[in-house]
């Protein structure tokens, strides 16, 4: 008897959509899982078996290899095969199996008798205390995601109003915004005046730095590296070996400044700093 020729085993939707999509056709169930499949159908004709996995047969034929079990549109368990210590397994499987084993999942063997027992044993529909158990879960995960997702809805209307606003303080309101500033305590004046003082600060410092980082990557610029009371000099393609006489005038002059300074530190039109042997020197455009 082919088990896919009972009244209650069928194929999802979704597997029959894509059985006939790829113009094949589910010809029998896999032999490890058939004798579970079918003794488990015939004994239980009110249980439906949902085929929801398949695999190649041969040709352009597939087979079935794992079973969702319903009864009343509740879903009781899975059956399928499954890759397990380097052979196939049949794996009997649901929340209440699940629950009762340390590494969670599903029971698994490759007796068909002891995974039809174990069916028999754990599917059945939720008892009243599963179903409570079940929908708190269902429940506390929809009120957190619509809980996320209104949060994300709030932050994103917040922010066109933020946006907005900023707009406007930074640009034809900034004057009132300055005149507000004078109504505050005086710790929070000392406060903004210090950060706006900072950000001008800082915003003629990143001029100096876009100015080197684009000559440096169009070579524009002079690296410098101390060698052995030597300078290896290469601007462009061209490199050229210095001691301190015949260093150019220019050169030496940038390279005395950013000695001064800490590894790392810019300065205007003259370079930067990258440590104590190598130097990047602003040159003058020939």
């Amino acid at each position: 008897m082919n088990t896919l020729e009972l009244n209650n085993v069928e194929l999802s939707e979704k597997t029959a959509k894509a059985v006939r999509d790829s113009s094949r056709e589910v010809k029998s169930v896999d032999t490890l899982i058939d004798p579970v499949v079918q003794r488990l159908a015939v004994l239980n004709p009110l249980w439906r078996f949902v085929v929801d996995e398949v695999s190649y047969l041969s040709g352009d034929n597939l087979k079935a290899t794992g079973f969702v079990v319903m009864e009343a549109g509740e879903v009781l368990g899975t059956i399928s095969r499954e890759y397990h210590g380097r052979e196939y397994v049949i794996q009997i499987s649901n929340e209440r199996i699940s629950k009762d084993r340390v590494r969670r999942g599903g029971y698994k063997t490759k007796d068909a008798d002891k995974a039809i027992l174990k069916a028999k044993k754990m599917f059945f529909k939720l008892k009243p205390t599963e179903r409570i158990e079940n929908s708190m879960k269902v429940a506390m995960s929809v009120i957190d995601q619509q809980k996320r997702r209104k949060d994300r809805e709030k932050y994103d209307h917040a922010r066109v109003v933020q946006d907005a606003a900023h707009k406007f303080i930074m640009g034809t309101g900034f004057s009132l915004f300055l005149e507000h500033i004078k109504t505050m305590a005086e710790s929070e004046q000392n406060k903004i005046n210090k950060a706006r003082a900072e950000h001008d600060r800082i915003g003629e410092e990143m001029l100096t730095i876009d100015k080197v980082k684009s000559q440096f990557e169009n070579g524009k610029t002079a690296l410098v590296i101390k060698d052995d009371g030597k300078y290896l000099v290469k601007i462009g393609d061209a490199i050229q070996l210095y001691d301190d006489n015949t260093l150019p005038t220019d050169m030496r002059g940038k390279l005395g400044m950013l000695k001064l300074v800490e590894a790392e530190a810019f300065i205007s039109n003259t370079g930067c700093r990258i440590n104590d042997e190598v130097f990047v020197l602003v040159v003058e455009e020939s």
